[in-house]
């Protein structure tokens, strides 16, 4: 059977959303997929009403709360699971800031085919404070796919054993990614589209008539993404090592970005720090301290 015969459901992963965007997101997607599950990390009862309300009475529209943040990973292994039990063959996982452009789906069902059984997984470059975020020049097979925007195979990631709770945030999709590959599968990087994506609150600085951009995350997702890469590189140093130094690289230029051009810079650097210790020593799951 081909992919444009088999069902797809979007999932979409909600926490704090800024309502107005949220919906652009979901009206996106609804003429392109067969239902939509919209599972909600909202730590409030008030805020999770609100998102709740933004979907009642529509049709397709499968709502979730899970009365407190438990995580990216466990909100996504949570609607893959739903999304098996509706009949998905593919599951498209999107942000709650992401919108896709029409045919978004229908373009990534129809290239994925060409690559055979073994592609489970397609994404496309993103665009990011007017920068388009791509690993190929040309497309085709990569190493690893965010997971906006990403159309994957429900029985593959069941296979992989789902997502990675004890990552709770950050890395969760690149983890995922490496665990795909050393099954043997292939994720592949469609250039016949791409769409709008956040990554926190990019703003451009300039160093030496220089530009680069900051993403002025908060010190807790510091945390999270230094502690996630060092368990990531833990666990993969041998399976590509290319890979693991590329990541290390891109985590020296992060945080050098960071204390050039953002705020709260001892916090973040603290938090940095932490997260490195903890993902040395195996200390995983929700971060409940303080920076």
């Amino acid at each position: 059977m081909s992919s444009l015969n088999q069902k797809i459901v979007a999932l979409i992963v909600t926490y704090r959303p800024d309502p107005e965007l949220l919906m652009r997101n979901f009206q996106a997607l609804v003429p392109q997929v067969a239902e939509i599950i919209v599972v909600d990390n909202s730590d409030d009862v008030a805020q999770a009403e609100a998102v709740r309300q933004l979907f009642a009475g529509l049709e397709k529209v499968h709502y979730l709360w899970n009365q407190g943040n438990q995580g990216i990973a466990f909100a996504l292994s949570q609607g893959v699971r739903l999304a098996e039990q509706l009949g998905a063959v593919w599951v498209l996982t999107m942000d709650q800031d992401s919108v896709l452009p029409p045919r978004y789906v229908a373009v990534l069902a129809e290239d994925v085919q060409s690559y055979g059984d073994r592609a489970v997984s397609i994404g496309t470059p993103f665009v990011s404070a007017s920068h388009r975020f791509a690993d190929t020049a040309a497309g085709g097979p990569v190493k690893l796919l965010i997971t906006s925007g990403n159309m994957i195979r429900v029985d593959a990631v069941k296979r992989a054993g789902y997502f990675r709770d004890d990552f709770f945030i950050d890395y969760v999709d690149f983890d995922l990614s490496l665990r795909l590959r050393k099954l043997g599968y292939l994720l592949i990087e469609s250039h016949k589209i791409s769409f709008n994506h956040q990554l926190g609150n990019a703003t451009r600085k300039t160093l030496f008539g220089k530009a680069f951009s900051c993403t002025n995350y908060s010190p807790l997702r510091f945390y999270y993404m230094s502690r996630n890469r060092m368990v990531f590189f833990k666990e993969n140093i041998w399976f590509d090592p290319a890979l693991v130094f590329k990541c290390a690289a891109d985590m020296l230029k992060e945080t050098l970005k960071m204390l050039i051009g953002e705020e709260n810079r001892k916090a973040k650097m603290k938090a940095i720090l932490c997260g490195v210790r903890d993902g040395l020593t195996g200390r995983m799951g929700k971060y409940t301290g303080r920076f």
